[in-house]
């Protein structure tokens, strides 16, 4: 039932949080670009705005929500050998939610980031609640915070 495209990039594994943030949104803004290039619209489903509630990431008219993984990141859910970017596409959360299935599964992965880390990722967000563009990193990152990316 659910997909996920994941995309490992040899390095540079040496990136902070703050470094591999910056290193994330230019690949999502050069796909986004591309994209524009070649004359794919944004998934009419959620919004281009990044900070907008209903906010996603789209390519080719299709949305994602965006995980990004790295070895120094600071929750270890988001600690991967190597750099990387987990694509999952919006439509199987949305499904999940149609069959009331979404709660749930954001429960179990909440308690098991509490068992691992200690405490519940406080980044985590419910989709139309707040922006996910924050959460794309894995960084915490403050309320002034502002998303480097926009779609033309």
């Amino acid at each position: 039932m659910f997909q996920s495209f994941v995309v490992i990039f040899r390095g540079p594994q040496s990136l902070n949080e703050a470094g591999y943030e910056a290193r994330l949104w230019e690949r999502l803004q050069s796909l986004t670009d591309k994209d524009d290039w070649h004359g794919q619209a944004h998934d009419e489903r959620v919004s281009a705005d990044p900070t907008d509630l209903h906010f996603s990431l789209s390519f080719a008219k299709e949305a994602f929500f965006v995980v990004g993984l790295h070895p120094n990141a600071s929750r270890p859910a988001r600690r991967f050998a190597f750099p990387a970017i987990v694509f999952n596409p919006h439509e199987q959360f949305e499904k999940l939610r149609e069959e009331n299935l979404y709660r749930g599964l954001r429960e179990k992965i909440s308690k098991r980031d509490e068992a691992l880390a200690g405490s519940r990722n406080p980044m985590l967000q419910t989709f139309g609640e707040k922006s996910e563009a924050p959460q794309y990193s894995g960084r915490a990152v403050e309320n002034s915070w502002k998303c480097p990316y926009h779609r033309s």
